[in-house]
């Protein structure tokens, strides 16, 4: 075996770089972990000890990176004298670099409480000023001789144990053995880049797999954070603007003490003693691409819904309900959260610098919390916006079911809805604790699979209905049709199941749609709607029927305010920055609007309320005004309505300066 693993010079030569950098990161964590020790958390000592493996992960991974040119250099046709010194010397300046990098780290964290990242780069624009920063505050003489004797110390050790390997002969010559050791070498390198045996790789986020701060900084690499954050170094909000929009933005929100100055967000509600005294549960389901007008409720004659169709007469229908954006990685963000995500740079999940945000459902105190997906929660980094800030949340994904894996989405939602609903009933019957359930299904997305295992699921054929009715509803085509049937037949077993549990009467159940889908010219589509705006209509439907009797709902609503709504049901005190706004808090009734933005080209803001649909292009400060009411068409009516469309104008661009603002600060409260 040892001549089948190391049957060459070379691979000696780079198991053994490989091993002395593994050990060298592991000191210098161990010396971070030792160093700031007091910053460890009470009974905190396991979550420590597994993001201390977990960092090690990407420790590894670095290892893998800073092999890479040593791979190179090794197989190039140049004498192996050469070679050796020339690796002993470029390797001598790495590693002094990354010693750099690490004090400088301990440095950073010492002052911010923040892993070295990319706006350490900010510190060059003023060179002379950081310098002299750095000379008064930090014993900078005695860490440059660190940095000197660990190069000298570094380079004896690179000449004296790993590149002498280089010049050593062959274990074997057997050409079977040394391509088997390649091949080991080859797969060990491979997945020590990727960093895991799932489907999606090893990601910053899974570094903040737990609300305590110092564990999840423990976690990190420095030198691979820089990395990760480098799109990000630039902070995509502008504060002269929102102080600008700030009295608007605080007046539309109800803050309780304006502050231009601070730019105070912050609204507090005590709860609801009446409500709370029988701790409701809570489930939101979060529907793939369940549009409006895909629905039966939203006048979709193909019957494509009929188990929504028959939930919706049981529960109240909100018709007038609109999500921030067209894309799911931001539609969970801006659930979660109450923020719209505004990120121009990837989604506000894949941006480091926003992962720490106050959540109302971390404030549901004494529940359990769930959040079942049934891919991987590394899809989209969106576990960090879950796990660090939803104190005690368990996250069920692909390997936590005994289902098969049947695409790229993880689990079927038939499936998905059948585990989750034996996970809760039997944590329930327990400890009979509260509890609080976040699905997601993705069943209703290309590839459109229809699963073998579907509980009599039978998918309709061309001669059981038109394609071209289909397609006169906006169906792409009779796969697609079928994969909403489905996501729809999986929700109502969900349903039939759960009202034979002991937690249904006591549960408030929360259905919408994670975006809407371009119209395709669907015949139940009003042209008004036929712009970008058609893409943010879903239904949202709140069900509890021992709560609320059935009723339609046609107030404004968006997807930011599900959070606080399901608060206020739920009785819980919270407090918040963001952007929602509880649907049933008669405070707000007198003027409810929905914000929207396109974030891909042409980028657009938008405001939808009971009357009037606005929407504004930044770069050509052009603006469209529609009442729809009136005249359902896309006519401009902004030279009809001059102070309307000034008063839309201001709090759209107030709401967006705020939450571009707020995406940056807007820490847990709790």
């Amino acid at each position: 075996m040892k001549n089948k693993l190391f049957g060459t010079p070379k691979l000696k030569f780079l198991y053994s770089l490989l091993i002395f950098q593994v050990v060298l990161y592991t000191i210098f964590r161990l010396c971070f972990l030792v160093y700031f020790k007091s910053n460890i958390s009470p009974d905190t000592a396991g979550l420590v000890l597994h993001n201390l493996f977990l960092g090690i992960r990407f420790d590894l991974r670095l290892a893998m990176f800073i092999l890479l040119p040593a791979m190179i250099f090794i197989n190039l046709p140049l004498n192996p004298a050469f070679k050796v010194r020339f690796i002993n010397w470029l390797y001598t300046i790495v590693f002094a670099i990354i010693t750099f990098l690490y004090i400088t780290d301990a440095g950073y964290f010492s002052y911010l409480k923040s892993r070295l990242n990319a706006t350490v780069i900010q510190f060059f624009k003023n060179p002379m000023i950081s310098f002299e920063m750095v000379r008064e505050s930090y014993p900078w003489h005695l860490l440059l001789l660190i940095i000197i004797v660990v190069a000298f110390l570094l380079n004896f050790i690179l000449r004296k144990f790993i590149t002498p390997k280089l010049m050593g002969s062959p274990l074997t010559n057997n050409n079977k053995t040394r391509f088997i050791g390649g091949a080991v070498f080859f797969l060990l390198f491979a997945l020590g880049l990727y960093g895991s045996l799932k489907l999606y790789p090893l990601r910053w986020s899974e570094a903040y797999s737990t609300p305590d701060a110092f564990a999840s900084n423990l976690s990190l690499n420095p030198v691979l954070y820089v990395a990760d954050t480098y799109d990000f170094r630039n902070a995509e909000f502008e504060k002269d603007k929102a102080i600008s929009g700030y009295e608007t933005a605080a007046k539309y929100l109800g803050v309780d003490v304006s502050d231009t100055k601070n730019l105070n967000y912050t609204r507090s509600y005590p709860g609801d003693a009446t409500k709370s005294a029988g701790h409701p549960n809570v489930v939101i389901i979060i529907c793939e691409s369940m549009g409006w007008y895909k629905t039966g409720i939203g006048g979709s004659k193909v019957d494509p819904t009929p188990k929504l169709d028959a939930l919706a007469k049981e529960s109240i229908v909100f018709n007038n309900f609109y999500t921030p954006t067209v894309a799911t990685a931001r539609s969970v963000f801006a659930a979660v959260t109450s923020l719209p995500d505004t990120s121009k740079v990837g989604t506000g999940s894949r941006n480091p610098f926003v992962v720490n945000q106050n959540t109302i459902m971390g404030q549901f105190k004494g529940y359990d919390k769930y959040y079942f997906l049934g891919g991987s929660a590394n899809w989209g980094n969106i576990r960090g916006v879950f796990t660090y800030n939803i104190p005690d949340l368990q996250i069920f994904e692909e390997g936590s079911y005994k289902s098969p894996r049947i695409d790229v989405w993880g689990i079927s939602d038939l499936n998905l809805f059948k585990e989750a609903s034996a996970a809760i009933t039997e944590k329930f019957s327990k400890d009979h604790k509260p509890f609080f359930a976040l699905m997601q299904t993705s069943g209703f997305h290309r590839p459109y699979t229809i699963p073998s295992d579907n509980d009599s699921f039978v998918a309709k054929t061309p001669q059981e209905i038109s394609v071209d009715e289909i397609k006169s509803y906006g169906f792409e085509s009779l796969e697609e049709y079928n994969a909403m049937r489905l996501q729809d037949f999986a929700l109502g077993n969900f349903f039939e199941n759960a009202k034979k549990q002991s937690w249904y009467d006591n549960t408030i159940f929360v259905v919408f749609g994670d975006h809407s889908l371009p119209h395709n010219n669907a015949k139940n589509v009003e042209e008004w709607r036929k712009n970008i705006n058609n893409g943010y209509h879903v239904p949202l439907i709140i069900h509890s029927p021992k709560r609320f009797p059935p009723a339609t709902e046609t107030k404004i609503a968006s997807e930011v305010d599900v959070m606080p709504t399901v608060a206020g049901l739920a009785g819980i005190p919270y407090q918040t920055r963001a952007l929602g706004r509880d649907l049933f808090n008669p405070k707000f009734d007198d003027y409810r609007a929905a914000f929207s933005y396109n974030w891909y080209a042409p980028f657009h803001l938008s405001l939808v309320d009971k009357d009037f649909y606005f929407e504004y292009i930044p770069y050509n400060n052009q603006g469209t005004l529609i009442k729809y009411t009136e005249n359902p068409s896309f006519e401009n009516m902004k030279d009809k309505y001059p102070e309307k469309y000034k008063e839309m104008e201001n709090l759209t661009k107030s709401l967006y300066e705020s939450t571009r603002y707020l995406l940056n600060n807007n820490p847990r409260m709790y």
